[in-house]
């Protein structure tokens, strides 16, 4: 929602076009969202209630309604994931095209603002990784509603077919999310420090890398799941190596604020608590790579921590940054700096 949403209103702002190239299609994208917030809605208020498999939806738990007890529940559920991703896709397409091929006249690839850059990095990688997730919540609705045992061992289905299918899409996931939100970040430091972005082609080269290597990493959740040792080591390897390009954007970040005339706003604020929040949330992903060490520190309060770390800021912490940076071109007005200032200090504090 943090990239459609501000996707839709900074591409054709910082590209220099009146609009999205596709608006139909981006219309059509909103309304298949619409219809999947339904059916979501909907299936709490069917027969044994919503979906009760986790959000994971590891089988068997999630495709024997009789284990987690809701029926047409979690069937509803698996639809209206696969409704979101289908309009997120649609919207994808819409992005990209725009970026790519709507720019102002004399505008070159490297004059595009980081930020865009990021969104249409993070468009790619979901419209890259999102075709197995689709294909695995068919085959789960089928599980559920049909009777095949794609993901049960009594019928000669696998369960650890869901994991891969999940987290091959889920680790790009993970930057699909995160691209963004550095872009936005990345705006507001050279606004508020009132500097260049420091090393602007390497912080997108890193970008991309990142982007390549997130489709390599995903069997780090399955350490203590059964796969082979040897198979392992390379995705304790691929987990090690991501880590390289982010710790570069980090430093080129850091670099941008050293030496600047900072000016701490509010959307300042949340763009340093970010930098400091994903931090510690890198530092123990690190520690959750190795496998040697995940066997002992999987399913515990760490991983909790790690996964909070990473997703609250880059989830809330870049909405609240977005939405108060542009906050006088969203709606004509100044924000009033009080009361931000006293709703960031009462968001970020609690939180650690």
């Amino acid at each position: 929602v943090l990239i459609a949403a501000f996707g839709n209103f900074l591409i054709p702002l910082m590209c220099g076009c009146d609009d999205m190239v596709f608006p139909r299609l981006n219309r059509l994208s909103y309304q298949i969202f619409l219809v999947s917030a339904l059916v979501l809605i909907l299936s709490f208020f069917v027969k044994g209630g919503g979906f009760g498999g986790a959000w994971t939806a590891y089988p068997p738990l999630s495709s024997v309604p009789e284990f987690s007890l809701t029926d047409w529940g979690a069937s509803l559920w698996v639809l209206a994931v696969a409704l979101e991703f289908v309009s997120f896709l649609l919207g994808g397409i819409n992005f990209v095209t725009t970026a790519m091929n709507a720019r102002a006249p004399g505008m070159k690839m490297m004059d595009i603002p980081i930020a865009v850059w990021f969104i249409v990095i993070a468009v790619i990688l979901f419209m890259a990784s999102v075709g197995p997730l689709i294909a695995g919540a068919v085959m789960l609705f089928m599980d559920q509603r049909i009777g095949t045992t794609f993901f049960l061992p009594s019928g000669g289905g696998d369960p650890l077919l869901w994991e891969h299918l999940f987290w091959f899409f889920g680790h790009p996931e993970v930057y699909v999310v995160l691209l963004p939100t550095m872009g936005i970040v990345a705006d507001i430091i050279t606004v508020f420090a009132r500097k260049k972005l420091f090393g602007y082609r390497t912080v997108l080269y890193t970008a991309f890398a990142t982007g390549g290597l997130s489709f390599v990493v995903w069997a780090h959740h399955q350490f203590v799941a059964g796969i082979d040792p040897r198979m392992a080591n390379v995705f304790v390897v691929t987990t090690v190596l991501i880590s390289i390009p982010l710790a570069e954007m980090l430093f080129s970040y850091i670099a941008t604020l050293y030496g600047g005339s900072i000016e701490f706003t509010t959307p300042m604020l949340w763009a340093l608590s970010f930098l400091f929040a994903f931090l510690i949330g890198g530092v123990t992903g690190i520690y959750l790579g190795a496998s040697a060490l995940d066997v002992y520190f999987h399913d515990s309060y760490f991983v909790l921590a790690h996964f909070h770390y990473t997703f609250f800021p880059i989830t809330i912490i870049g909405m609240f940054a977005a939405i108060t940076f542009w906050f006088p071109k969203m709606f004509g007005r100044m924000m009033n700096e009080t009361l931000g200032k006293i709703h960031f200090w009462g968001t970020f504090i609690p939180f650690n």
